[in-house]
Parts: C-alpha cells; structure tokens; sequence
C-alpha cells in the first residue's frame, strides 16, 4: 500500500516538474516570436528609411538633370530619355514603398507577405540587369551631346565628361550598396517568416 502511495506521489511530482517545463517553454517561445517580430519590424523600417531617401534623390534627380540638360542645349531626345528613364526608375521606387509600406506581419498574413517581399527582393537583385546597360548608353550619348551636339571640343569638354563618369561611377556604388542593404534585410526578414511558420 505505502508503494502505490509513493509510486502515485512521484508520478504526481512528474507530472507537475512536466507542466510547470511545459510552462517555460510556452513562455520560452512567447519570448521568442516577440523577438522576432520586433526585429522583422526594425529591418522593415530601415528598408522604408533607405526606400524613401532613395525616392527623395530621385525627384531632385529628375528636377534637376531634366533642366540642366535643357539649359546646356541638348538635343531633345537626350534630355527627353534622361527625363523617362529617371521617372520610370521613381515611379518603380515609388511602387516598391508601397507595397512595403501595406506588409502585413501578423499570424494570419505571413504567407502573403513572404510572397510580396519575395517579389521585391528580387525586383532589387535584378535592378543590375536593366541599370548598368542602360547607364552605358546613357554616358555614351551624354559624350556625343558634349562633343558633337554642343560642339564643346575644349579641353572644359573633356573636363565635363571625366566628372560625369567619376558622377556615374559614385551613382553606380552607392545605388550598389542601397540594393544590397535592401536585398540583405529582406532575406533577414524572409528568414525571420520562415522561422516563426516552423514555430506555428
């Protein structure tokens, strides 16, 4: 009788030592998921942070390349493709902070916002594809502008084309560098869903 007692007492502690584990690793994965989402929410507002300063420049781009090249002459095809091609690049930033700025992270919605993210992380990756042919053609022409268009055959001509290239070249690395912290904090966030669906 006192070994059915004794057996029945350490299977009641068992029990208890199991609930109060079980407890700890439901507060454990509280704590986690919570973790989680507040660092899917501080990558996110650094991606609109970067999106946003990005759309900025690209307005006073437009602005101010558009009327500079009208002031200096250019034909109007050349003023006309950089004018297009800069406003085509907005309006894409633009579109991108939109569909950023509607992400929905709660339970319900991760799938659908893991699709969407996936689609602008590779919208950023595939940004070279498009940019660097098109910035070559771009600076191609720009020197036929300068030295044919305008006539500047003038060692100023020269000078105006070594600082458009060193221009392009800095617009090429920093547009580098935007794309990768956009391409790496969403592969984070990514990473982020997924861990917190295998939670689920």
């Amino acid at each position: 009788m006192e070994n059915n007692s004794l057996i029945s007492h350490e299977l009641e502690q068992m029990r208890s030592q199991i609930g109060l584990l079980k407890n700890k690793l439901e507060q454990q994965n509280i704590i986690n998921e919570s973790h989680i989402r507040n660092s899917m929410k501080s990558n996110m507002s650094d991606i609109n942070k970067t999106v946003t300063i990005t759309i900025f420049l690209g307005i006073f781009a437009l602005v101010y390349c558009t009327w500079f090249f009208y002031s200096q002459g250019c034909s109007f095809a050349f003023t006309a493709f950089t004018c297009v091609g800069l406003a085509i690049c907005l309006a894409l930033t633009i579109i991108q902070r939109v569909i950023l700025g509607r992400m929905d992270f709660s339970k319900n919605s991760l799938i659908e916002a893991a699709e969407k993210l996936g689609k602008v992380k590779k919208h950023y990756q595939n940004w070279y594809k498009i940019a660097i042919p098109s910035l070559i053609i771009w600076y191609g022409w720009l020197m036929y502008e300068m030295i044919h268009v305008l006539g500047i055959n003038t060692p100023m001509a020269m000078g105006f084309c070594i600082g458009a290239a060193i221009g392009g070249i800095a617009g090429c690395i920093i547009g580098f560098r935007i794309n990768m912290k956009i391409v790496r904090k969403t592969t984070q966030i990514l990473e982020q869903i997924e861990e917190l669906q295998k939670g689920e």
